[in-house]
Formats: structure tokens, sequence, C-alpha cells
């Protein structure tokens, strides 16, 4: 499996990428709601880009190390503000199997909100839930800058080093 380490810099320019076009859609986001761990750091750039004050969490793991997935999602913590009648914006960092994207659409769709849509910065050419926002297509496993020691541990451990 190929590795791409992002930089900062890649981040901000995925953000800027998403952000420009959920402005151009002229979706009217109310709420964003990062999943966590992943999804937190971007849902909070895209709030703050969009100028959205409402800024919920919802955590749903399923991978357990790179390239090692659970069975199927599972939800750890359930949405942590309202949503009901508002226009949401969901955001991970990567759609990947599409997976967890998709519980979250489903746990989201019972609170009633006005209309949801999905943002992610990057997307696999696997993924079974392609996001309304997206910067980037790629193969590669992703070593974000806010997961880096996460990987570096797992890389030591699987060489014996750890």
């Amino acid at each position: 499996m190929e590795v791409r380490v992002l930089s900062w810099d890649d981040i901000t320019s995925a953000v800027s990428r998403v952000t420009e076009r959920i402005a151009s859609s002229g979706y009217d986001v109310e709420v964003v709601i990062g999943i966590l761990r992943g999804g937190i750091i971007p849902a909070m750039l895209i709030a703050d880009r969009l100028g959205v004050e409402d800024i919920g969490v919802m955590d749903i793991k399923f991978y357990q190390a790179p390239g090692v997935r659970r069975e199927k999602p599972i939800l750890k913590q359930p949405l942590t503000l309202p949503i009901h009648g508002r226009s949401v914006l969901v955001v991970d960092d990567v759609s990947d199997t599409g997976l967890t994207l998709q519980v979250a659409l489903d746990i989201v769709s019972h609170y009633a909100p006005r209309n949801v849509k999905t943002a992610t910065l990057y997307i696999k050419p696997w993924t079974r839930l392609t996001p309304d926002y997206y910067a980037e297509l790629t193969d590669k496993w992703l070593v974000f800058p806010w997961s880096l020691w996460e990987y570096r541990r797992f890389v030591e451990r699987s060489e014996g080093r750890g």
C-alpha cells in the first residue's frame, strides 16, 4: 500500500477547494458535524471558512489501524447538538469505503434535519458513497498531520520496534 503523508499546506488547499465548491453550489450550511477523530479538524476548518458557528461531533469507528478495519463501523458517541429543521454538513477526512459516512448519514437522518450534505477532503476510487463535496481522489493510504504520531507508532509496532 502506497502511503502519502499530507502536510498542513495540503490540508489548507483541500479545505479551500471543498469550501469553494460548497459556496458555489449555493448550499446554506447552518450546522457542521465532524466525525471523530479524523473529521473534526476538517470540520472546524470548513466551518470557519464558511462562517458557521454551530459545530457538533459524533464518533464512529471503523479502522483499528492503517489498513485494518472492523467488520462494520460502530457509533461510540452520538450527535452532540440539535439539528432538527436545519441544513447540515457532515464532514470527515476521507471517504474510503464510504461506510462510516453512510452510518453518519443514517444517524443524522433520525434527528430530522431540513437537509443534509456531506464533505470530505479526499475520496478513494472504490468508495461506495461519494460525498457531495470533496477536494481530491486518491488511491493512497493517507497520513494526516493530526494522525502522524499514531501512524508512526503503528509502523514501529509492525516493524517490532514498539
